[in-house]
């Protein structure tokens, strides 16, 4: 594979989900009429080439970091004065990301950190608007007409560096106080509130897990509110370590309402500092601070979250006021080992999964009634039976089922046990009941993103393909800021339906964002297409990324209800020349 060094524009539709929910034709032919008259020209007319597209976005690339601004800064120019004559609704908007550095080439593809860094900036525009690195923007000064704005160096997803990104300023780029209905920026009905995870302010860096837990467990309570949307963990916790005003919060995550807080930890003392701010004024709504011992947390959380009701005046059932106490345990020690093992829990490898279990082992020993932690249990020994990272894959999986049973012994209404249940069932190639476990886990958590995402790949192995891309795309449409993951259950479930257009798109991105991934899908949506070249060339890519990949071990991770259609996959992923 060659290398070479590359200016990369990333950009972005704002609002397309909920537009093409809306009115799917008037939509797409807004869509290619901008790309066609508008974007298109600009990029040949600068000596670029979009190298990838992703439904409602894509990526070009320029030899010259000068032609990539002026190229985006004219892209955005165009689009405003498309816009000026049209009604919001009717508005096409683009946020628009610029990185330079080397990057990969394979084919007419392109991979490497510096495109995945242009992808991660694109989110922080503003729509309408552009963000540069500092790579990009040391190559210009004095060099464009443009000014740039530093915007600090906030934790880009999945990107270990830190990088200084900076708002470009140039004259004519418009700006929108009004953007069109999206999913995540549609009027709601409710209001909807983003917990950002608390800033540890310990000077033990081990009390992380707890301003996380306290997170999470504010997140999970006040989201059995039926009357208030509460945005999901991994949307939060994007946030994390990340600078960020109110503002920008509610335009990132259509959040009317921002959850910020922090804690300090000395001895057995705690101090909880937390405030509710309107995302539209700024304007602190209630804000408190707590000096408590650490025993008394869990009362802090019930008071904190009555208060957050009562202050954006939701009206509370009578079932509602009961749910909102918190009830995984009433034990600290239970509690600090069951937060550790969270945070563990969210970095899904062999490793973390093992020191998880522990962590939730040490919890229950300290709190046996919890039908949380036996809910938690059951996940981790299912996922890591499913996946083989165990010595006794038979053994994980009874356990699995026990502390499932168990958890909904003690507590029937549990989603997080259904859930478990529902994995249980898709290890054991019991599909139809896996179908009805994960659907009673997300009538209980209806805004349970990652609960609705399990449930769209339990759909697809059961060939249920159609209902599968109704929960995935449900699943992403709850967590604006999904993690990648949620694109291989959607690619996934896209190739069973034999919408391989649609399938290639979301698995290209998945793999953008976590390289190595969702090619597998890739290779074999090109096989069913009958692009063996395709398939063949995927195939030297994900070997390259993932040199230990082996046929017969993916297969031991595929629950599909029909045999024939996992003979076939095998033979075409051999036939691409995987091992």
């Amino acid at each position: 594979m060659q290398r070479k060094l590359a200016a990369i524009v990333a950009a972005d539709m704002v609002g397309f989900s909920s537009q093409m929910e809306a009115d799917e034709v008037a939509t797409l032919s807004r869509l290619k009429l901008v790309h066609a008259e508008l974007i298109t020209p600009e990029i040949t007319a600068h000596r670029g080439r979009i190298f990838k597209t992703m439904g409602d976005g894509f990526l070009a690339e320029f030899a010259s970091a000068i032609d990539a601004l002026r190229c985006a800064i004219a892209i955005q120019r165009a689009i405003g004065m498309h816009n000026s004559s049209l009604d919001p609704e009717e508005q096409s908007l683009f946020r628009i990301g610029i990185n330079i550095g080397d990057i990969l080439i394979d084919g007419d593809d392109m991979f490497g950190d510096s495109v995945n860094i242009a992808a991660r900036l694109e989110p922080l525009a503003a729509p309408g608007g552009i963000v540069v690195s500092d790579a990009l923007r040391s190559q210009l000064l004095n060099k464009v007409d443009a000014g740039f704005e530093p915007l600090g160096r906030p934790q880009l997803k999945n990107i270990s560096t830190e990088i200084e990104v900076y708002r470009v300023t140039a004259s004519d780029i418009p700006t929108y106080d009004k953007v069109p209905a999206r999913a995540d920026t549609a009027p709601q009905s409710k209001p909807v509130l983003a917990i950002l995870p608390f800033d540890n302010r310990s000077t033990d860096p081990e009390q992380e897990h707890l301003a996380d837990g306290i997170t999470e467990d504010l997140i999970t309570t006040l989201s059995q509110i039926g009357h208030l949307s509460v945005l999901s963990r991994n949307s939060a916790f994007t946030f994390k370590n990340r600078v960020a005003s109110a503002q920008e919060v509610g335009r990132e995550l259509n959040a009317r309402y921002v959850l910020t807080g922090s804690l300090r930890k000395s001895g057995n003392r705690i101090r909880l500092s937390v405030q509710l701010t309107n995302t539209d004024t700024e304007a602190h709504l209630w804000a408190a601070r707590y000096d408590r011992d650490l025993d008394d947390i869990f009362a802090v959380q019930d008071e904190i979250t009555l208060t957050i009701a009562t202050a954006l005046q939701v009206q509370l059932t009578e079932g509602e006021q009961a749910k909102l106490r918190y009830t995984t345990t009433d034990n600290v020690a239970a509690w600090t080992s069951f937060t550790r093992g969270l945070t563990l829990f969210r970095t899904v490898s062999a490793d973390t999964y093992r020191q998880a279990r522990q962590c939730f082992e040490d919890a229950l020993i300290e709190d046996p009634k919890s039908a949380q932690i036996h809910a938690m249990l059951a996940c981790v020994h299912a996922i890591e039976g499913r996946f083989y990272w165990t010595d006794d894959r038979d053994r994980s999986l009874q356990r699995a089922k026990e502390h499932a049973d168990h958890a909904l012994a003690i507590a029937d209404d549990n989603a997080d046990a259904w859930g478990a249940l529902g994995y249980w069932h898709m290890d054991n190639l019991r599909l139809d009941e896996a179908v009805e476990a994960y659907q009673r886990a997300v009538t209980l958590a209806p805004d349970h993103a990652d609960l609705r995402a399990l449930y769209a790949l339990a759909l697809t192995f059961a060939e249920r393909s159609d209902d599968a891309v109704r929960e995935a795309e449900t699943a992403m449409r709850l967590n604006p800021l999904d993690p990648g993951w949620y694109h291989g259950v959607l690619g996934h479930a896209y190739r069973y339906a034999g919408r391989y257009g649609d399938a290639l798109s979301i698995l290209s991105e998945y793999n953008r964002q976590s390289p190595g991934f969702g090619l597998v899908d890739i290779i074999l949506t090109y096989a069913d297409m009958g692009d063996a070249e395709k398939a063949g060339q995927y195939a030297k890519t994900l070997l390259s990324v993932r040199p230990d990949f082996t046929v017969a071990n993916w297969a031991r991770t595929q629950n599909c209800a029909n045999p024939q259609r996992l003979i076939a996959d095998r033979q075409s992923l051999t036939k691409a020349g995987l091992p």
